[in-house]
Protein backbone atom coordinates (compact mmCIF):
# COMPACT_ATOMS: atom_id res chain seq x y z
CA UNK A 1 0.00 0.00 0.00
CA UNK A 2 1.52 3.52 -1.35
CA UNK A 3 2.17 6.39 0.91
CA UNK A 4 -1.05 8.46 1.10
CA UNK A 5 -2.52 11.06 3.33
CA UNK A 6 -6.01 9.68 5.53
CA UNK A 7 -7.88 11.12 8.20
CA UNK A 8 -11.02 9.53 10.11
CA UNK A 9 -13.98 12.22 9.98
CA UNK A 10 -15.55 12.05 13.99
CA UNK A 11 -18.17 14.50 13.50
CA UNK A 12 -19.46 16.98 11.37
CA UNK A 13 -21.17 20.17 11.64
CA UNK A 14 -23.25 22.67 9.49
CA UNK A 15 -21.81 26.30 9.82
CA UNK A 16 -24.27 28.86 8.28
CA UNK A 17 -21.28 30.72 6.65
CA UNK A 18 -18.76 28.53 5.90
CA UNK A 19 -21.08 25.27 5.32
CA UNK A 20 -20.18 21.54 6.28
CA UNK A 21 -17.17 21.39 8.46
CA UNK A 22 -15.39 17.81 8.83
CA UNK A 23 -13.62 17.31 12.66
CA UNK A 24 -10.76 14.74 12.02
CA UNK A 25 -8.24 12.51 13.40
CA UNK A 26 -5.02 12.89 11.00
CA UNK A 27 -3.90 9.32 10.49
CA UNK A 28 -1.00 9.42 8.55
CA UNK A 29 0.92 12.31 6.91
CA UNK A 30 -0.75 15.97 6.31
CA UNK A 31 -3.61 17.86 4.74
CA UNK A 32 -3.80 21.31 3.19
CA UNK A 33 -5.84 23.57 2.25
CA UNK A 34 -6.81 23.50 -2.19
CA UNK A 35 -5.40 19.89 -2.71
CA UNK A 36 -7.94 17.73 -3.91
CA UNK A 37 -8.98 15.18 -1.28
CA UNK A 38 -11.38 12.07 -1.31
CA UNK A 39 -14.61 10.70 1.05
CA UNK A 40 -14.24 7.24 0.12
CA UNK A 41 -17.75 5.76 1.32
CA UNK A 42 -19.30 9.11 0.67
CA UNK A 43 -17.76 9.18 -2.87
CA UNK A 44 -17.34 12.87 -3.42
CA UNK A 45 -14.41 14.84 -3.90
CA UNK A 46 -13.39 18.52 -3.17
CA UNK A 47 -10.96 20.58 -2.80
CA UNK A 48 -11.02 22.11 1.16
CA UNK A 49 -10.96 25.70 1.48
CA UNK A 50 -9.52 25.99 4.85
CA UNK A 51 -7.76 23.77 7.54
CA UNK A 52 -7.66 23.87 11.35
CA UNK A 53 -7.18 23.19 14.92
CA UNK A 54 -9.81 24.53 17.71
CA UNK A 55 -8.84 26.96 20.47
CA UNK A 56 -11.40 26.16 21.51
CA UNK A 57 -12.44 28.09 18.46
CA UNK A 58 -11.89 27.82 14.84
CA UNK A 59 -8.12 28.38 14.12
CA UNK A 60 -6.60 28.46 10.45
CA UNK A 61 -3.57 26.57 9.81
CA UNK A 62 -1.41 26.16 6.86
CA UNK A 63 -1.88 22.15 7.33
CA UNK A 64 -3.09 19.45 9.91
CA UNK A 65 -0.37 16.79 10.34
CA UNK A 66 0.19 13.64 11.43
CA UNK A 67 -1.86 12.50 14.58
CA UNK A 68 -3.32 16.01 14.73
CA UNK A 69 -7.12 16.95 15.30
CA UNK A 70 -8.75 19.54 13.64
CA UNK A 71 -11.30 20.49 11.25
CA UNK A 72 -11.89 21.02 7.44
CA UNK A 73 -14.01 23.08 5.40
CA UNK A 74 -15.43 20.91 2.83
CA UNK A 75 -17.71 23.52 1.36
CA UNK A 76 -20.34 20.79 1.20
CA UNK A 77 -24.31 21.91 1.71
CA UNK A 78 -25.08 18.70 3.60
CA UNK A 79 -23.59 16.89 6.69
CA UNK A 80 -25.33 14.10 4.81
CA UNK A 81 -22.15 14.48 2.29
CA UNK A 82 -19.65 14.08 4.64
CA UNK A 83 -20.80 11.13 7.11
CA UNK A 84 -19.07 10.37 10.18
CA UNK A 85 -16.27 7.43 10.62
CA UNK A 86 -16.11 8.01 6.83
CA UNK A 87 -12.26 8.19 5.60
CA UNK A 88 -10.81 11.10 3.58
CA UNK A 89 -7.90 10.44 1.85
CA UNK A 90 -5.81 12.98 -0.41
CA UNK A 91 -5.88 11.92 -4.05
CA UNK A 92 -7.16 13.14 -7.42
CA UNK A 93 -9.73 11.04 -8.24
CA UNK A 94 -9.90 10.90 -12.22
CA UNK A 95 -12.55 7.87 -13.18
CA UNK A 96 -15.48 6.95 -10.81
CA UNK A 97 -15.61 3.33 -11.52
CA UNK A 98 -11.99 3.35 -10.24
CA UNK A 99 -13.47 4.25 -6.85
CA UNK A 100 -13.47 0.68 -5.35
CA UNK A 101 -9.47 0.29 -5.24
CA UNK A 102 -9.35 3.22 -2.74
CA UNK A 103 -11.19 0.56 -0.45
CA UNK A 104 -7.80 -0.66 0.65
CA UNK A 105 -7.20 2.80 2.48
CA UNK A 106 -10.20 2.50 4.72
CA UNK A 107 -10.30 3.13 8.35
CA UNK A 108 -12.25 0.50 10.06
CA UNK A 109 -15.40 1.69 11.95
CA UNK A 110 -17.63 2.89 9.47
CA UNK A 111 -21.07 1.93 9.55
CA UNK A 112 -23.70 3.26 7.11
CA UNK A 113 -26.40 4.92 8.74
CA UNK A 114 -29.45 3.06 7.86
CA UNK A 115 -33.02 4.42 8.41
CA UNK A 116 -35.67 1.60 9.31
CA UNK A 117 -38.57 3.80 10.44
CA UNK A 118 -40.65 5.69 7.58
CA UNK A 119 -43.85 8.23 8.62
CA UNK A 120 -46.18 10.35 7.38
CA UNK A 121 -45.63 14.25 8.21
CA UNK A 122 -48.77 16.59 7.38
CA UNK A 123 -49.22 20.15 8.79
CA UNK A 124 -52.39 19.99 10.68
CA UNK A 125 -52.90 23.77 8.52
CA UNK A 126 -52.61 22.92 5.12
CA UNK A 127 -51.53 26.56 4.85
CA UNK A 128 -48.90 25.36 6.35
CA UNK A 129 -47.20 23.11 3.92
CA UNK A 130 -44.41 25.39 2.84
CA UNK A 131 -43.12 26.40 6.54
CA UNK A 132 -43.04 22.92 6.87
CA UNK A 133 -40.96 22.00 4.08
CA UNK A 134 -38.49 24.52 5.00
CA UNK A 135 -38.29 23.43 8.56
CA UNK A 136 -37.46 19.64 7.28
CA UNK A 137 -34.88 21.23 5.15
CA UNK A 138 -32.92 23.50 7.89
CA UNK A 139 -33.03 20.02 9.93
CA UNK A 140 -31.81 17.99 7.31
CA UNK A 141 -28.42 20.16 7.19
CA UNK A 142 -27.81 19.50 10.66
CA UNK A 143 -29.28 15.47 10.96
CA UNK A 144 -27.72 13.55 8.19
CA UNK A 145 -30.67 10.81 9.33
CA UNK A 146 -33.52 12.52 7.75
CA UNK A 147 -34.34 12.51 4.56
CA UNK A 148 -37.86 13.58 3.00
CA UNK A 149 -40.19 13.14 -0.12
CA UNK A 150 -43.41 14.64 -0.98
CA UNK A 151 -46.55 12.88 -0.26
CA UNK A 152 -49.88 13.97 -1.57
CA UNK A 153 -53.14 12.14 0.61
CA UNK A 154 -56.32 12.50 -0.24
CA UNK A 155 -57.40 12.70 3.73
CA UNK A 156 -54.56 14.53 4.73
CA UNK A 157 -53.82 16.73 1.96
CA UNK A 158 -50.26 17.43 1.28
CA UNK A 159 -47.03 16.46 3.15
CA UNK A 160 -43.52 14.70 3.29
CA UNK A 161 -42.83 10.75 3.87
CA UNK A 162 -40.41 10.74 5.90
CA UNK A 163 -37.68 8.17 6.65
CA UNK A 164 -35.73 7.78 10.52
CA UNK A 165 -33.45 5.74 12.48
CA UNK A 166 -35.87 4.53 15.18
CA UNK A 167 -38.97 5.50 16.61
CA UNK A 168 -36.91 7.81 19.30
CA UNK A 169 -35.68 9.42 16.16
CA UNK A 170 -38.89 10.23 14.84
CA UNK A 171 -40.01 11.44 18.45
CA UNK A 172 -36.90 13.78 18.38
CA UNK A 173 -38.04 15.20 15.24
CA UNK A 174 -41.55 15.66 16.15
CA UNK A 175 -40.65 18.00 19.09
CA UNK A 176 -38.02 19.57 17.47
CA UNK A 177 -40.51 20.86 14.79
CA UNK A 178 -42.73 21.69 17.53
CA UNK A 179 -40.26 23.59 19.80
CA UNK A 180 -37.62 25.75 17.61
CA UNK A 181 -40.46 26.05 14.50
CA UNK A 182 -44.15 26.33 16.36
CA UNK A 183 -45.25 23.47 13.87
CA UNK A 184 -48.43 21.13 14.77
CA UNK A 185 -47.83 18.01 12.69
CA UNK A 186 -49.32 14.66 11.79
CA UNK A 187 -47.23 11.64 12.22
CA UNK A 188 -49.06 8.63 10.59
CA UNK A 189 -48.07 5.06 11.47
CA UNK A 190 -44.52 4.38 11.27
CA UNK A 191 -43.60 1.35 9.06
CA UNK A 192 -40.60 -0.19 7.60
CA UNK A 193 -38.72 -1.24 4.12
CA UNK A 194 -40.00 -4.51 2.73
CA UNK A 195 -38.41 -6.52 0.08
CA UNK A 196 -41.65 -7.90 -2.57
CA UNK A 197 -41.00 -10.64 -5.30
CA UNK A 198 -43.33 -10.21 -8.26
CA UNK A 199 -44.63 -12.89 -10.09
CA UNK A 200 -45.45 -9.78 -12.81
CA UNK A 201 -42.59 -8.78 -14.85
CA UNK A 202 -44.27 -6.41 -17.42
CA UNK A 203 -45.10 -3.95 -14.73
CA UNK A 204 -43.58 -0.35 -15.24
CA UNK A 205 -41.36 -0.39 -12.29
CA UNK A 206 -40.09 -3.75 -13.67
CA UNK A 207 -39.85 -2.74 -17.36
CA UNK A 208 -37.77 0.63 -16.90
CA UNK A 209 -35.20 -0.79 -14.21
CA UNK A 210 -36.05 1.38 -11.40
CA UNK A 211 -36.75 -1.98 -8.88
CA UNK A 212 -33.18 -2.76 -9.01
CA UNK A 213 -32.10 1.48 -9.02
CA UNK A 214 -34.01 1.61 -5.46
CA UNK A 215 -32.27 -1.68 -4.54
CA UNK A 216 -29.09 -0.35 -5.44
CA UNK A 217 -29.82 3.27 -3.64
CA UNK A 218 -30.83 1.19 -0.40
CA UNK A 219 -28.43 -1.24 -0.17
CA UNK A 220 -30.67 -4.27 0.19
CA UNK A 221 -29.58 -5.90 -2.79
CA UNK A 222 -27.70 -7.49 -0.32
CA UNK A 223 -30.01 -9.14 1.82
CA UNK A 224 -31.23 -11.05 -1.55
CA UNK A 225 -27.76 -12.04 -2.58
CA UNK A 226 -27.08 -13.31 0.79
CA UNK A 227 -30.41 -15.28 0.63
CA UNK A 228 -29.53 -16.69 -2.56
CA UNK A 229 -26.12 -17.68 -1.28
CA UNK A 230 -24.62 -15.42 -4.36
CA UNK A 231 -21.30 -13.51 -4.07
CA UNK A 232 -20.05 -10.63 -5.68
CA UNK A 233 -16.52 -9.44 -6.04
CA UNK A 234 -15.32 -5.78 -4.55
CA UNK A 235 -14.91 -4.34 -8.24
CA UNK A 236 -18.05 -5.84 -9.75
CA UNK A 237 -19.94 -3.96 -6.39
CA UNK A 238 -18.07 -0.89 -7.75
CA UNK A 239 -19.13 -1.23 -11.07
CA UNK A 240 -22.97 -2.23 -10.16
CA UNK A 241 -23.35 0.66 -7.87
CA UNK A 242 -21.81 3.12 -9.78
CA UNK A 243 -22.85 2.63 -13.41
CA UNK A 244 -25.52 5.47 -14.54
CA UNK A 245 -27.77 2.93 -16.81
CA UNK A 246 -27.62 0.40 -14.08
CA UNK A 247 -30.50 -1.25 -15.86
CA UNK A 248 -28.89 -1.51 -18.89
CA UNK A 249 -25.14 -2.35 -17.66
CA UNK A 250 -26.78 -5.78 -16.26
CA UNK A 251 -27.82 -6.77 -19.66
CA UNK A 252 -24.77 -6.04 -21.98
CA UNK A 253 -22.37 -7.13 -19.16
CA UNK A 254 -22.21 -11.11 -19.37
CA UNK A 255 -20.84 -10.95 -15.33
CA UNK A 256 -24.20 -9.52 -14.22
CA UNK A 257 -26.21 -12.45 -16.21
CA UNK A 258 -26.58 -14.62 -12.96
CA UNK A 259 -26.99 -11.29 -10.82
CA UNK A 260 -29.90 -10.10 -13.18
CA UNK A 261 -31.89 -13.67 -13.18
CA UNK A 262 -31.70 -12.76 -9.09
CA UNK A 263 -32.66 -9.51 -8.56
CA UNK A 264 -35.13 -8.33 -11.92
CA UNK A 265 -38.24 -9.66 -9.79
CA UNK A 266 -37.66 -8.25 -6.63
CA UNK A 267 -39.29 -4.87 -5.42
CA UNK A 268 -38.31 -2.09 -2.41
CA UNK A 269 -41.38 -1.35 -0.69
CA UNK A 270 -40.95 1.75 1.33
CA UNK A 271 -44.25 2.35 2.14
CA UNK A 272 -47.90 0.22 2.66
CA UNK A 273 -49.30 2.67 -0.16
CA UNK A 274 -46.47 1.51 -2.52
CA UNK A 275 -47.43 -1.97 -2.38
CA UNK A 276 -48.54 -3.88 -6.09
CA UNK A 277 -52.04 -5.69 -5.88
CA UNK A 278 -51.74 -9.09 -4.00
CA UNK A 279 -52.43 -11.43 -6.75
CA UNK A 280 -48.97 -10.34 -8.41
CA UNK A 281 -47.30 -11.23 -4.96
CA UNK A 282 -44.93 -14.05 -5.09
CA UNK A 283 -43.10 -13.47 -1.48
CA UNK A 284 -42.86 -10.99 0.78
CA UNK A 285 -39.46 -9.96 2.95
CA UNK A 286 -39.87 -8.24 6.33
CA UNK A 287 -37.17 -7.01 8.56
CA UNK A 288 -36.19 -9.18 11.89
CA UNK A 289 -34.42 -7.52 14.39
CA UNK A 290 -32.39 -9.40 17.47
CA UNK A 291 -34.08 -8.00 20.97
CA UNK A 292 -32.32 -8.45 24.27
CA UNK A 293 -34.15 -7.58 27.22
CA UNK A 294 -33.26 -7.66 30.95
CA UNK A 295 -36.26 -7.71 33.66
CA UNK A 296 -36.54 -9.19 37.27
CA UNK A 297 -37.41 -12.94 37.44
CA UNK A 298 -40.88 -11.80 39.16
CA UNK A 299 -42.22 -10.48 36.02
CA UNK A 300 -41.63 -13.45 33.82
CA UNK A 301 -45.05 -14.13 33.06
CA UNK A 302 -45.98 -10.83 32.19
CA UNK A 303 -43.20 -10.94 29.81
CA UNK A 304 -43.88 -13.77 27.70
CA UNK A 305 -47.94 -12.96 27.82
CA UNK A 306 -46.67 -9.53 26.17
CA UNK A 307 -44.17 -11.32 23.41
CA UNK A 308 -46.87 -13.78 22.73
CA UNK A 309 -48.81 -10.74 21.04
CA UNK A 310 -45.87 -10.04 18.50
CA UNK A 311 -44.84 -13.06 16.59
CA UNK A 312 -42.39 -13.53 19.09
CA UNK A 313 -39.69 -16.32 18.94
CA UNK A 314 -37.22 -16.79 22.24
CA UNK A 315 -33.56 -18.18 21.16
CA UNK A 316 -32.03 -18.51 24.46
CA UNK A 317 -32.11 -16.87 28.20
CA UNK A 318 -29.35 -16.47 31.03
CA UNK A 319 -29.24 -15.13 34.17
CA UNK A 320 -27.58 -12.12 35.36
CA UNK A 321 -27.62 -13.12 38.55
CA UNK A 322 -30.13 -14.54 41.09
CA UNK A 323 -33.01 -11.80 40.46
CA UNK A 324 -31.98 -10.43 37.04
CA UNK A 325 -33.02 -12.40 33.65
CA UNK A 326 -31.61 -11.98 30.06
CA UNK A 327 -33.68 -13.19 27.20
CA UNK A 328 -33.07 -12.93 23.66
CA UNK A 329 -36.21 -12.98 21.44
CA UNK A 330 -35.99 -12.14 17.23
CA UNK A 331 -39.30 -10.31 16.52
CA UNK A 332 -40.65 -8.46 13.24
CA UNK A 333 -39.17 -4.82 13.43
CA UNK A 334 -42.62 -3.50 12.60
CA UNK A 335 -43.86 -5.04 15.61
CA UNK A 336 -41.38 -3.63 17.99
CA UNK A 337 -41.37 0.02 16.82
CA UNK A 338 -44.63 1.06 17.95
CA UNK A 339 -45.93 0.46 20.82
CA UNK A 340 -43.76 -2.69 22.25
CA UNK A 341 -41.60 -0.55 24.70
CA UNK A 342 -44.21 1.24 26.28
CA UNK A 343 -45.96 -1.74 27.00
CA UNK A 344 -43.16 -3.86 28.19
CA UNK A 345 -41.97 -0.66 30.61
CA UNK A 346 -45.88 -1.10 31.83
CA UNK A 347 -46.20 -4.82 32.36
CA UNK A 348 -43.02 -4.67 34.61
CA UNK A 349 -43.41 -0.84 36.03
CA UNK A 350 -40.55 0.34 34.78
CA UNK A 351 -38.00 -2.16 35.54
CA UNK A 352 -37.59 -3.75 32.06
CA UNK A 353 -34.99 -2.84 29.73
CA UNK A 354 -34.68 -3.24 26.21
CA UNK A 355 -32.34 -3.33 23.44
CA UNK A 356 -32.73 -4.46 19.51
CA UNK A 357 -30.85 -4.10 16.28
CA UNK A 358 -31.82 -5.49 12.79
CA UNK A 359 -30.75 -9.32 11.98
CA UNK A 360 -32.14 -10.28 8.35
CA UNK A 361 -34.94 -10.39 6.32
CA UNK A 362 -37.31 -13.16 6.36
CA UNK A 363 -40.32 -14.27 4.33
CA UNK A 364 -43.62 -14.58 6.16
CA UNK A 365 -47.58 -15.23 5.31
CA UNK A 366 -47.82 -10.78 4.87
CA UNK A 367 -50.87 -9.69 3.22
CA UNK A 368 -51.86 -5.88 2.58
CA UNK A 369 -54.90 -4.27 4.73
CA UNK A 370 -56.71 -0.77 3.13
CA UNK A 371 -58.83 1.12 5.15
CA UNK A 372 -61.89 3.25 3.63
CA UNK A 373 -63.30 6.17 5.21
CA UNK A 374 -66.18 7.49 2.95
CA UNK A 375 -65.77 5.01 0.23
CA UNK A 376 -62.08 6.39 -0.33
CA UNK A 377 -58.73 5.14 0.47
CA UNK A 378 -56.76 6.39 2.55
CA UNK A 379 -53.27 5.52 1.92
CA UNK A 380 -51.86 6.61 5.16
CA UNK A 381 -53.05 4.27 7.01
CA UNK A 382 -52.60 1.02 4.81
CA UNK A 383 -50.48 -1.39 7.12
CA UNK A 384 -49.28 -4.85 6.41
CA UNK A 385 -50.11 -7.62 8.58
CA UNK A 386 -49.96 -11.65 9.24
CA UNK A 387 -52.71 -13.14 7.29
CA UNK A 388 -53.65 -15.18 10.34
CA UNK A 389 -54.41 -11.78 12.08
CA UNK A 390 -55.88 -10.21 9.67
CA UNK A 391 -59.35 -10.76 9.94
CA UNK A 392 -60.04 -10.49 13.66
CA UNK A 393 -57.29 -7.56 13.34
CA UNK A 394 -59.07 -5.59 10.77
CA UNK A 395 -62.97 -6.23 12.63
CA UNK A 396 -61.04 -4.66 16.06
CA UNK A 397 -59.30 -1.79 13.77
CA UNK A 398 -62.98 -0.99 12.00
CA UNK A 399 -64.35 -0.57 15.56
CA UNK A 400 -61.79 1.46 17.32
CA UNK A 401 -61.77 3.99 14.35
CA UNK A 402 -65.56 4.36 14.68
CA UNK A 403 -64.55 5.59 18.43
CA UNK A 404 -61.33 7.69 17.24
CA UNK A 405 -63.13 9.51 14.13
CA UNK A 406 -65.82 12.45 15.02
CA UNK A 407 -69.20 12.28 13.94
CA UNK A 408 -70.05 14.40 10.98
CA UNK A 409 -73.76 15.81 9.34
CA UNK A 410 -73.60 12.70 7.30
CA UNK A 411 -73.53 9.23 7.61
CA UNK A 412 -69.49 8.20 7.45
CA UNK A 413 -68.77 4.32 6.23
CA UNK A 414 -65.64 2.45 7.44
CA UNK A 415 -65.14 -0.44 5.81
CA UNK A 416 -61.35 -2.83 5.71
CA UNK A 417 -60.28 -4.94 2.62
CA UNK A 418 -58.33 -7.12 1.91
CA UNK A 419 -57.39 -7.76 -2.14
CA UNK A 420 -60.63 -6.59 -3.67
CA UNK A 421 -63.18 -7.98 -0.70
CA UNK A 422 -64.34 -5.96 2.27
CA UNK A 423 -63.98 -8.25 5.00
CA UNK A 424 -64.69 -5.34 8.07
CA UNK A 425 -67.48 -2.82 8.00
CA UNK A 426 -69.07 0.21 10.41
CA UNK A 427 -70.82 3.15 9.71
CA UNK A 428 -70.69 6.20 12.13
CA UNK A 429 -73.69 7.74 12.47
CA UNK A 430 -74.21 11.52 11.16
CA UNK A 431 -75.23 13.82 13.98
CA UNK A 432 -78.89 14.21 14.12
CA UNK A 433 -80.78 17.63 14.16
CA UNK A 434 -84.17 18.11 15.35
CA UNK A 435 -86.13 19.69 12.34
CA UNK A 436 -89.48 18.53 13.25
CA UNK A 437 -88.95 21.16 16.91
CA UNK A 438 -91.34 24.19 15.72
CA UNK A 439 -93.99 21.78 13.89
CA UNK A 440 -97.12 21.64 15.29
CA UNK A 441 -98.21 17.16 15.77
CA UNK A 442 -101.14 17.46 12.80
CA UNK A 443 -98.92 19.52 10.61
CA UNK A 444 -97.97 16.16 8.68
CA UNK A 445 -97.72 17.66 5.41
CA UNK A 446 -95.30 20.29 6.51
CA UNK A 447 -93.28 17.29 8.43
CA UNK A 448 -92.53 14.95 5.69
CA UNK A 449 -91.59 18.44 3.61
CA UNK A 450 -88.76 18.88 6.13
CA UNK A 451 -87.36 15.47 6.86
CA UNK A 452 -87.34 14.93 3.10
CA UNK A 453 -85.04 18.39 2.55
CA UNK A 454 -82.82 16.88 5.26
CA UNK A 455 -82.67 13.64 4.10
CA UNK A 456 -81.82 14.95 0.22
CA UNK A 457 -79.26 17.62 2.31
CA UNK A 458 -77.25 14.68 3.86
CA UNK A 459 -77.07 12.72 0.71
CA UNK A 460 -75.67 15.62 -1.31
CA UNK A 461 -73.02 16.40 2.03
CA UNK A 462 -72.29 12.99 2.23
CA UNK A 463 -70.99 12.78 -1.41
CA UNK A 464 -68.93 16.03 -1.55
CA UNK A 465 -68.24 16.06 2.15
CA UNK A 466 -64.81 15.77 3.36
CA UNK A 467 -63.41 13.77 6.58
CA UNK A 468 -61.29 15.33 9.26
CA UNK A 469 -59.02 13.05 10.92
CA UNK A 470 -58.05 13.56 14.13
CA UNK A 471 -54.13 14.29 14.72
CA UNK A 472 -53.86 11.17 17.20
CA UNK A 473 -56.22 8.85 15.17
CA UNK A 474 -52.94 7.01 13.36
CA UNK A 475 -50.99 5.83 16.31
CA UNK A 476 -54.23 5.16 18.92
CA UNK A 477 -54.93 3.07 15.78
CA UNK A 478 -52.53 0.79 16.32
CA UNK A 479 -52.03 0.67 19.72
CA UNK A 480 -52.69 -2.87 21.33
CA UNK A 481 -53.59 -1.15 24.50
Amino acid sequence: MENISRALIFDSVFDPYKWVLAYVKVVDWSFSAWEEVYLIHSEKSFQPTEVGHFTPEYHADKSLDEWQIGYIVTWQKSVRDVQIWDTIIKTKLTKLEEAWKYNQYLIPGFKKVTPYVYAWVYPIDSTEYDKLKDSLEKLSLNDSAVTYEMEDSKALWLGFRCWFLWMLHMDIIKERLFREYWLDTIFTIPTVMYLVKSKNLSIPLIKTGMNIKGLVQTGLYHEILKRENYQLTPEEIAIFEHAEGIFWTMLENPRFTKLWEILKSRIVVKSWSDMIDQGMVEEILEPISNVEIVWPEEFAWNIMALCQEYRWKLKHMEYLDETRVVWHYELPMWEIIVDFYDRLKSSTKGYATMNYEFKCYQADDLVKLDIFINNEKVEALTWIVHNDKAYYLWREVVEKLKTLIPKHLFVIPLQAGLWNKIIARENIAAVKKDVLAKCYWWDVSRKRKLLQKQKEGKKRMKAIGNVEVPTDTFVKLISRE
